[in-house]
């Protein structure tokens, strides 16, 4: 009785039929490179807004807003009460760590005002306003060319120009960005890895509060010393009925935007198993295929002493074979094309990477694409007549 057949047989097989191994392993690669781009989207889509929030830093805003910080509004001074009054407030440098900002969704325009009826597109983007302070809250902020905002300047993230869909050198340092009726000097770039922070403008919020004409700020961001500390900021509002304010740990606020996304993500993961599904289904039919091309050749090793199930094992090891080949090449693709690359979502943009859990998805899904393939040409092989295949012309 015969008992394996050797793993160059199947390797042999592949390569007898070179068009139809590379048709087959490419529809693999796009399967890998689709699963990679998905997680890196679900992915980067969840943690853009969850990674935003931490656990010792709370947001207070207008009652009347609940969380919506674009519409929400609070008193100028706000701020320094808070620093005064308020236990746990985390002190780095002796500064309290209490942020006041404005938040704005505004159009955009690059460069100098034209001359005449010149083109002047805009662009819809969002402006930051804040203080110096602002850079002990948002401690994941980090400026890597240039300086901080003063009077008349702007500090750019890096994914505002993809976030605008304009090339980088058009808000590289010294350029001109103009919104709200005011013109900026580009005084710096910043990053903050992880995060929609980084397709923000951040402009001094005094200078936002003269252009939008309001004497007041969107939220005050407070970063505290301990998670617990939260308490006393909530037991300040809670005091100050006459300011009618709220105050939310930063990392639910963020949560709850979070959650707004889920059906995109819940939509990105359908259009992907569909797209799976149908390369299954092609697969599945060129490897029966395959087998029909094959039959008295099997019939001839099952005849000779080759069990069924050293058939179906030699028609799984091509599968596999063939999946982790275009495995191999969409993992290749995606981390070529779409690792470093930028999508545009509401107001904000995130950048996507290829991390582990996209390789171990993609390629695990593959590899089992390969082998949920071959279910239908083994089930032939085990049920094929030996006598009436070898008779087969």
């Amino acid at each position: 009785m015969a008992g394996v057949l050797p793993f160059d047989y199947a390797v042999r097989n592949l390569l007898r039929r070179p068009l139809r191994t590379l048709l087959t392993a490419g529809s693999c690669a796009l399967v890998a490179a689709l699963l990679a781009s998905t997680t890196a989207f679900v992915e980067g889509l969840g943690r853009s807004s969850a990674s935003q929030g931490r656990e010792d830093v709370g947001i207070v805003l207008s009652r009347v807003a609940a969380t919506d910080v674009l519409r929400s509004t609070v008193g100028a001074g706000v701020a320094q009460e808070i620093s005064a009054a308020v236990r746990g407030i985390a002190r780095p440098g002796g500064v309290p760590a209490v942020s006041p900002e404005i938040h704005v969704g505004t159009r955009i325009r690059l460069g100098a005002m034209p001359e005449g009826e010149g083109e002047d597109p805009a662009y819809e983007g969002f402006v930051r306003g804040i203080s110096r302070e602002a850079f002990l809250v948002h401690d994941a902020v980090t400026i890597v060319e240039g300086t901080a905002p003063g009077p008349g300047e702007v500090l750019v993230g890096r994914l505002v120009a993809a976030k605008l869909g304009v090339a980088p050198e058009r808000l590289a340092v010294g350029q001109t960005v103009r919104f709200e009726n005011g013109e900026f000097r580009v005084c710096g770039r910043f990053v903050a890895p992880g995060t929609t922070i980084e397709s923000e403008l951040w402009a001094p919020v005094e200078d936002l509060k003269s252009l939008t004409r309001r004497g007041d700020v969107s939220a005050v961001f407070v970063r505290l010393e301990r998670a617990e500390d939260l308490a006393q900021l909530e037991l300040f509002t809670h005091r100050r009925l006459d300011l009618e304010l709220h105050a939310i740990r930063s990392s639910l606020y963020y949560a709850e935007l979070a959650a707004w996304f889920t059906p995109i993500q819940a939509l990105a993961w359908v259009l992907a198993a569909m797209m799976a599904a149908a390369a299954l289904f092609g697969a599945a039919n060129t490897l029966n295929a395959a087998v029909q091309d094959r039959v008295r050749e099997l019939a001839a090793l099952r005849a000779v002493g080759y069990r069924g199930m050293a058939l179906v094992l030699a028609l799984a090891q091509e599968g596999v074979a063939l999946a982790a080949l275009g495995g191999l090449a969409g993992l290749g693709l995606a981390r070529l094309w779409v690792e470093g690359s930028s999508v545009q979502i509401a107001m904000g943009a995130f950048r996507l990477e290829v991390g582990p859990s996209a390789v171990l998805i993609a390629f695990g899904g593959v590899l089992a694409l390969g082998l949920f393939a071959v279910l239908p040409a083994a089930l032939r092989v085990l049920r094929m007549p030996v006598a009436l295949a070898l008779k087969e012309t």
